[in-house]
């Protein structure tokens, strides 16, 4: 392919600590595709299929004559094509046309791997290019900011590339949805080695959207392109501490994302996690977390297991054990000898959903004793057991006496991307030491701890989207879960635009939010619009067993469509997610159906619309009314 750009020498976006770029900077030239550009410096490069362009070397708009047939027009390799908008012909946009996966057999160049037997459609036989004006080294924050629209609604790729069509690196962005109708994407990456190819001469400079994700062809949209840069943002200026530990030691709460509770104990050797028992320490009786060390000339413990292959739980809701004595080596399932047995070979782990990052500080406050005087190290992990590096936030000299322990910690680049502090409980190699810790605080920065790092639970839902112009279609959701876990009783409170909160687009971000409890507008692909089109919201009289939610549709049809999004409640900083769908009224199995086909032979529903045989306490349908059983 032949490409004609040009750098000017000087301007390599690279800065010191003595001009670091606080503020987003831009880095493309005439993304709002208006008036004459140089086209030296245009922004915009494109591998479409449009049809009766000429070849101009001058400019570097080029077609391959070779794909040209007939029935199929030739790739067109260059500048990107500014037109009319559509729908406004007073503004102009890119445009891209993607050809179809049948054009491509038709034109006997389809987009396959024949050689290797793997006839798997390329999304990249059709992209558009984003070109910056230098290259962005490694390190650099990069914000992308545009609007899209297509013929065909869609979603496409976005990779790392050096000049278009020099690939870097398979992702930078990740997956971007668009409609049929403008919409305004904006997402945000940190550039790392896997993008700038250094090693290889490469640096990265433009953003590569692989466009042909669908089999059926298209033509895609663009307007007000925005790549700006800076540099990272240090730590938060600081405006209080978020304690990670709702309740401390007898902490229950498990984080959304993760399989491990709070407090995660190791205590055998064969490396078995499982949740920190609370007990009664035998010095003063009260509670505690208790991890029991292992003995060098001890004994090995192995978690029992069912024909199935599952771990056998006993009367006490923990993992039961065979224990085998007298074992003077650790011995791995394989036979091999080990030897002697580390420090780390009994752990307790206290993890969160905040990943550390260089430069913020972790405080931990928690009181800890053992049966022996003994030394615990500690070290960064991700998830219990996932280490990340040996240094964590420091040794602690326990006696047998509690003691109290306060420390502040502020992570450097080896200890970043971990969540997790493991405490190494085995320096003593003996069986009869256990220790005991009572935690209180795990407190970062608190406008660091992002709100999907606070996501104490989330369940599932759907709701229903009516014909245009019909009737309002009501969807009935269970918040008993919802006011359990986040601890709140007061319900009205819970449901005021405080609280209640719907991402402004479906990529699961929930950093920029709309309050919507007094309803949003989305457009048949999830995001928020201004114009009237599907209204979501909540209907008044609610009560505390179930919320009725309003769904009205001032759009198109909704049949064969749906709407992955989230809505969520927070409460005291915490919160509760509902991975929330809209399907077509006709699809959805909840109480609209039970309403819209009125069944009055006195059948009882649950609010997924199942038929319930025997009832028991909770909230069911019959003859198209709510009724409570307590």
């Amino acid at each position: 392919m032949k490409k004609f750009f040009t750098l000017v020498a000087g301007l390599l976006l690279v800065c010191g600590a003595a001009n670091a770029q606080k503020e987003w900077t831009s880095v493309i030239v005439n993304g709002n595709m208006e008036g004459e550009a140089d086209p030296m410096w245009s922004s915009f490069w494109c591998h479409d299929w449009r049809e009766g362009v000429e070849f101009d070397p001058a400019s570097g708009q080029q077609y391959d004559p070779s794909n040209v047939t007939e029935t199929s027009p030739g790739q067109f390799q260059g500048f990107a094509e500014i037109v009319e908008d559509p729908a406004n012909p007073a503004n102009h946009v890119a445009r891209v046309i993607i050809r179809s996966k049948a054009e491509a057999d038709e034109a006997g160049n389809p987009t396959t791997d024949t050689a290797n037997n793997k006839p798997d459609w390329a999304e990249w036989d059709s992209q558009f290019f984003i070109y910056a004006t230098d290259p962005i080294p490694e390190g650099k924050e990069i914000r992308m900011t545009l609007k899209v629209k297509g013929e065909k609604a869609g979603t496409f790729q976005t990779q790392a590339h050096y000049t278009p069509g020099d690939y870097n690196f398979y992702q930078l962005f990740g997956d971007c949805s668009y409609g049929t109708e403008w919409s305004t994407i904006q997402v945000e990456a940190t550039v790392d080695g896997n993008h700038t190819q250094e090693a290889n001469g490469k640096f990265f400079q433009s953003v590569a959207f692989n466009l042909s994700t669908m089999q059926d062809g298209n033509v895609i949209y663009f307007d007000d392109v925005r790549l700006e840069i800076r540099d990272p943002e240090g730590a938060s200026e600081f405006t209080g501490w978020f304690n990670m530990l709702r309740h401390g030691t007898e902490s229950k709460d498990r984080l959304a994302g993760t399989n491990f509770t709070t407090f995660t104990g190791r205590d055998g050797i064969d490396n078995i996690d499982e949740p920190c028992p609370v007990v009664a320490d035998p010095l003063d009786g009260k509670p505690a977390l208790t991890v029991g060390a292992v003995g060098y000339n001890g004994y090995k413990r192995t978690a029992m297991k069912d024909e199935d292959g599952n771990y056998i739980i006993g009367d006490d809701g923990q993992v039961q054990y065979e224990v085998s004595e007298n074992m003077d080596v650790y011995i791995t399932q394989q036979g091999d000898t080990l030897g002697s047995l580390d420090d780390w070979r009994t752990q307790f782990f206290v993890t969160s959903n905040h990943k550390f990052v260089q430069g913020e500080t972790l405080k931990v406050r928690f009181s800890a004793r053992a049966d022996k005087p003994q030394s615990v190290e500690t070290q960064v992990h991700r998830n219990p057991g996932d280490y990340v590096h040996y240094v964590g936030i420091g040794t602690f000299n326990l006696t047998e006496e509690w003691q109290q322990f306060e420390t502040e910690t502020t992570f450097d680049g080896s200890q970043k991307g971990g969540w997790t502090i493991a405490f190494n409980c085995n320096r003593l190699k003996t069986e009869d030491s256990n220790l005991y810790f009572r935690f209180d605080e795990f407190s970062f920065n608190a406008p660091q701890v992002k709100e999907d790092e606070r996501v104490l639970d989330s369940e599932e839902i759907i709701l229903p989207v009516p014909e245009p112009d019909g009737d309002d279609a009501h969807g009935v959701v269970d918040f008993t879960n919802c006011i359990a876990v986040l601890e709140c009783t007061d319900y009205q409170n819970l449901m005021n635009d405080d609280h209640m909160k719907l991402p402004v687009n479906d990529n699961g971000d929930l950093s920029t939010t709309q309050q919507a409890f007094t309803g949003v507008f989305m457009d048949e692909n999830g995001y928020l619009v201004d114009d009237s089109k599907l209204l979501f919201a909540v209907e008044e009289g609610s009560t505390v067993d179930a919320t009725d939610f309003v769904v009205s549709n001032f759009g198109d049809s909704f049949e064969g469509k749906s709407i992955n999004t989230k809505l969520y409640f927070t409460y005291n900083g915490w919160n509760y997610l509902f991975n929330t769908k809209f399907v077509p009224a006709s699809e959805y199995s909840g109480v609209t159906t039970v309403e819209q086909t009125k069944h009055d032979d006195g059948a009882v529903y649950d609010l997924q619309g199942r038929r319930v045989q025997q009832v028991a306490k909770g909230l069911y349908i019959m003859n198209g009314k709510k009724y409570i059983v307590k």
